[in-house]
């Protein structure tokens, strides 16, 4: 987050040697908080560039993108989905009850990975990944054998569900 609030506050490179942030890849609560810091798209010269639903791009400063991709990352990696660290704190924090929240983790990202281009892409890429390294024993955590206190049980949800809203795809919500 301190990246992606440098990059804002820094705004794209004064000497011409901007990078293009393809606004249609990020996932929609990203592109709701970042839509009114990015300016004039580079790519359209509509007046409103969020009316047309084609790619997107908007100069931006490179901790701006580095912020953002660092975020998307983090938020695939509290999704709960078995070893993953939301996997583990939906485990501590629900219990037997994070099975079906595992699965709508899941439907998330086969959903991502129906998405145009490099959106479907990245969806894509990570779900094979973790379909990859999910195989094998895994030992307990260790508040499987010590008891988790409520503020644990709260703060385990509030990041599981962070990760859920942090990578909704973007592309099934064009005019956000």
């Amino acid at each position: 987050i301190g990246l992606i609030n440098a990059g804002l506050t820094l705004g794209p490179d004064a000497d011409n040697s901007m990078v293009n942030l393809n606004y249609q890849v990020l996932p929609v609560l990203l592109r709701f908080i970042l839509k009114p810091f990015l300016g004039q798209s580079s790519v359209t010269t509509q007046p409103d560039p969020f009316a047309d639903p084609t790619i997107l791009a908007f100069p931006a400063n490179p901790l701006l993108i580095g912020g953002a991709c660092g975020l998307i990352v983090t938020a695939l990696s509290l999704l709960p989905i078995g070893r993953l660290d939301g996997g583990v704190l939906a485990r501590n924090a629900l219990g037997s009850a994070a099975g079906p929240v595992g699965l709508a983790a899941w439907a998330l990202l086969l959903y991502g990975s129906f998405g145009p281009d490099d959106a479907g892409a990245l969806y894509f890429a990570f779900a094979f990944t973790v379909l990859i390294w999910q195989g094998g024993a895994e030992a307990p955590p260790k508040e499987a054998i010590n008891e988790v206190t409520p503020g644990q049980q709260i703060l385990s949800i509030v990041l599981v569900l962070a990760g859920l809203a942090l990578t909704l795809p973007g592309y099934g919500f064009p005019q956000v």
